[in-house]
């Protein structure tokens, strides 16, 4: 009888799969470029979950039981799936849901339950009266949520990644994604390039937004699985430095993955993130890059800086010293892309409009920065503090700054405690990767991104557990040449 009914039902599905495709799910236009891809994928879904069926209550069980090791890579999972998630709420959203209340079961269940003591505690709450005094004018729950949810992403890592062996394990994980991410990016370029077809979940307008045109021809950026190109590359950004920190760091530091998955990683992550054409990500890779070489090998800090000074020193002879290139010179110095244009008008009328409109002490609420910038699509300023301070007014933006600088002063620390033992990669990493959320800061127009917040939670979390050590002396934290 079940087997009856589940073949009636994926009947059905293939009867009005050129219903559905053409009128009930116009926006997915990706679904029209493969006869009956609708019934394909939702008779491979049945599959699956027929398949894994049986293993559902044990896994379950064993999440409940211990969710705060569990929790970290599903939170990753999830991310990787934004752009598939239809409706109102997405799969974070509903992960950071579940494991809230198991948290806050667990207070009143398990006496040994605490919550972890930080400054961040501080500030966020602080951040949350700022968000709330904002929108107290529009009463926006919905956008007060969205704001909210970062900070929620906060609590919940940096009170589960310190346990014992989370943080290694999420941050294999993290890589491990990434690639996986990195090989579904690069069969939706494959797609495109070869076939016109747009593999993605998201609907055709925020399809739109990830091409990009270049000497005539559109260029499709791959989102991945995820709400967006620029989404992907700051995620596979972070990997990368973290890989790239596996290799640099001394043989005999535990690995992150084998040496040969490592080799395998740069390139995978390395050319989808080349394929988002995320300009701000490619600066602070670059200058992320160079920072991990110093951190690494700070005796090259001479050589290096000799080097980059030669190399502008040669650029400008070219272009402004060979006879007939001093106009050149002048002109590129003058001509800012269009897109540039954009963004620096949408900053500056941001600025205007906060400084002398009636918001200077509150801000104009989340989600309301666009009313300064008067944008055909709805546009706010692209810089993450320049929002912030039109959204929050100066108290919000004054705390948002304190966060950063809490985030850069830990990220300096930990550098200097650790010279040595298995939090090494990481903590090399973290300058770096610190670099590249500033220089995505600069041209981003949403300054409370969760995946930043995880960022700001691995970081936190990493200083907990090595001054634990440190206080403990369990762990080596340094090299102490001897031996």
């Amino acid at each position: 009888m079940k087997a009856l009914l589940l073949g009636a039902l994926l009947g059905a599905v293939v009867v009005f799969d050129p219903v559905a495709t053409t009128y009930l799910l116009r926006d997915f236009s990706w679904l029209r470029d493969v006869p009956y891809l609708l019934s394909i994928t939702t008779a491979l879904i049945v599959g699956i979950a027929f398949a894994v069926r049986r293993f559902v209550p044990q896994l379950v069980t064993a999440v409940i039981h211990d969710y705060w090791r569990y929790f970290p890579l599903l939170f990753l999972v999830a991310y990787q799936f934004t752009g598939v998630t239809a409706g109102p709420l997405d799969a974070t959203e509903i992960m950071i849901g579940v494991f809230m209340l198991l948290f806050l079961g667990a207070l009143f269940i398990r006496p040994e339950q605490r919550f972890v003591s930080t400054p961040f505690n501080a500030l966020h709450a602080a951040l949350v009266i700022a968000l709330a005094l904002s929108l107290i004018s529009q009463l926006k729950v919905f956008a007060f949520w969205k704001a909210f949810k970062p900070l929620v992403v906060f609590f919940l890592l940096v009170n589960f990644l310190p346990r014992e062996g989370v943080l290694q394990s999420f941050l294999r994980w993290l890589v491990i994604l990434a690639m996986l991410s990195s090989v579904f990016g690069l069969v939706q370029e494959l797609a495109w390039g070869a076939f016109r077809v747009r593999l993605s979940f998201l609907p055709e307008k925020a399809l739109k937004d990830m091409f990009e045109v270049h000497f005539g021809v559109p260029v499709f950026r791959p989102p991945a699985l995820m709400t967006g190109y620029r989404s992907l590359a700051l995620y596979l950004a972070t990997a990368l430095m973290l890989v790239l920190s596996a290799l640099l760091a001394p043989r005999d530091t535990q690995p992150l993955l084998p040496r040969r998955w490592l080799y395998v990683a740069v390139v995978l992550i390395g050319s989808t993130l080349g394929l988002t054409l995320a300009k701000d990500i490619y600066i602070g890779v670059g200058a992320g890059l160079v920072l991990l070489l110093l951190v690494y090998r700070p005796s090259r800090i001479v050589p290096l800086s000799v080097a980059g000074l030669a190399g502008a020193v040669a650029v400008v002879t070219v272009i402004a010293i060979v006879p007939g290139n001093v106009d050149t010179a002048l002109d590129l110095s003058r001509t800012v892309p269009r897109a540039e244009q954009e963004r620096i008008r949408l900053d500056r009328d941001s600025i205007e409009g906060f400084l002398h409109g009636p918001y200077l002490w509150t801000g104009r609420g989340v989600g309301s920065g666009a009313r300064y910038t008067a944008h055909t699509r709805s546009w706010p300023a692209h810089n993450a503090f320049i929002l912030a301070a039109a959204e929050l007014g100066i108290v919000g933006l004054t705390i948002y700054l304190l966060i950063y600088g809490l985030v850069i002063v830990r990220a300096i620390a930990l550098n200097i405690m650790v010279t040595g033992g298995p939090y090494l990669i990481l903590v090399r990493s973290l300058l770096p990767i610190v670099v590249i959320v500033l220089a995505g800061a600069q041209f981003e127009a949403n300054y409370l991104d969760e995946f930043v917040w995880t960022i700001f939670a691995t970081i936190e979390a990493t200083w907990i557990v090595v001054c634990r050590q440190a206080r403990a002396g369990t762990e080596p934290l340094a090299d102490t040449g001897t031996g």
